[in-house]
């Protein structure tokens, strides 16, 4: 288990206010990945920052709100996952999205979607089933047409993209960003494989690396 110290850049004036807070990880083992995890978040929070700065620079008139938080989902067995949530308040408008940072230390490796599943299965099947399931869930809310092409567009993504997720104690979430799904959502979405439900899914590295420890 490595520690976690929390570091900010903060700024407020009349028409901007910074609040960016990001994690750095602390390690004894000298590992070379503990830098390069913590470089890569810094380089991510500077370039959100210098991103609105741009945009501040043409919208003189605007009033900017960002802020940046982050979670450490799972610290254990030498795995670290870290989702961080970008918001920015654009006048009137808010827009979120997650980078997470998911990382075997002792491997020195990051870890991607397709470590989580079992190398015999599909996993964007399994994802996409999840999603489905979801996404009835929010038809109830939506008209069936919305509920459709929510859907459909939801399937290029996932097919199209390497999900963005984070691990937690219970299971894989997969993230996606306000507005990505459709204009009229705003929240972030997530969808959760369960390390209980789904073990039949699961690869032997995440089994043994995080379910029977």
């Amino acid at each position: 288990m490595v520690s976690i110290q929390t570091s900010s850049i903060e700024k407020k004036d009349n028409l901007s206010v910074y609040n960016l807070n990001y994690p750095i990880i602390k390690s004894d083992n000298g590992k070379n990945i503990i830098n390069h995890i913590n470089h890569r978040i810094y380089e991510d929070i500077i370039a959100f920052k210098s991103a609105i700065e741009d945009i501040e620079s043409i919208k003189n008139n605007n009033l900017f709100c960002i802020n940046t938080d982050y979670y450490i989902t799972y610290n254990n067995n030498g795995i670290i996952s870290i989702p961080i949530e970008f918001s920015q308040l654009d006048g009137l408008y808010n827009i979120s999205y997650i980078n997470s940072y998911n990382y075997d230390i002792n491997l020195e490796k990051e870890i991607d979607i397709k470590d989580v599943f079992n190398s015999e299965i599909d996993y964007m099947e399994i994802i996409a089933k999840k999603i489905d399931n979801k996404i009835k869930e929010l038809s109830r809310e939506l008209s069936i047409d919305k509920y459709i092409m929510v859907l459909d567009y939801l399937k290029d993504i996932i097919f199209s993209d390497n999900p963005t997720f984070y691990i937690s104690k219970d299971g894989i979430v997969i993230c996606f960003s306000s507005y990505e799904l459709d204009s009229s959502i705003s929240d972030l979405s997530t969808f959760k494989i369960s390390f209980e439900e789904d073990r039949s899914y699961l690869s032997n590295y995440i089994i043994e690396k995080i379910i029977d420890i």
